[in-house]
């Protein structure tokens, strides 16, 4: 399963786009072409449990259409409850573990990870590939968040078995640079909330990794 993590992708975080819904981007995602998308909702105060569900079930809908791979961010009785296709978790979620005999060995699970040593720690309790970043600076982080750097992407990718998701501050102008470091996957959320044609530079990226 860990083989269909590759390629684009693609995050649905509303969090700079509040006139768009996390479905309106998945949407626009799929259109594009994407084939990997992780639902994302951060900021509980602005977005009741409800709607994540309600979120998670709409995107669920698109794969009558389309064939994508679907993640869900953090919320594993949702991801359960809706039948995602994965899970993806971070330091301050629920541990790696607890996530996998939750899930069963047919969900993937993904993990957040800031070292070298986190990786593998993530990988021996079970996830199927590690999201390492942020690689360049990025909004979403915002200015605190450590930058990992291309240097650090590459000797994880050299030291991990899992698959390797590269995040953060990827655009059009450095997407190449972190392709050549061997990361399986390359993960977007404001390079394409910020377009003004999502569905178009999804496409880009699409053709392009």
């Amino acid at each position: 399963m860990s083989s269909k993590i590759s390629g684009f992708y693609a995050i649905a975080d509303n969090s700079f786009r509040p006139d768009l819904t996390p479905v309106d981007l998945a949407r626009a995602y799929v259109e594009g072409g994407c084939r990997l998308i992780q639902l994302r909702v951060k900021d509980d105060v602005r977005c009741p449990m409800s709607d994540v569900r309600k979120f998670a079930e709409a995107i669920m809908v698109l794969k009558k259409k389309y064939d994508f791979t679907f993640i869900m961010n953090d919320h594993v009785d949702i991801a359960l409850e809706v039948g995602a296709d994965g899970v993806h978790v971070g330091a301050d979620d629920m541990p790696v573990d607890q996530v996998r005999r939750q899930v069963g060995a047919k969900m993937l699970i993904g993990y957040s990870s800031h070292s070298i040593s986190e990786a593998l720690e993530a990988q021996k309790a079970g996830a199927d590939y590690v999201a390492f970043g942020a690689i360049f600076p990025t909004k979403t982080k915002g200015p605190g968040h450590p930058v990992q750097g291309l240097d650090r992407l590459r000797e994880l990718v050299t030291a991990v078995p899992i698959p390797v998701v590269a995040i953060g501050g990827i655009t059009r102008g450095n997407f190449k640079n972190v392709m050549e470091t061997g990361a399986s996957a390359i993960a977007m959320i404001t390079a394409l909330t910020d377009s003004p044609n999502i569905e178009q530079e999804a496409r880009f990226f699409v053709e392009h990794l």
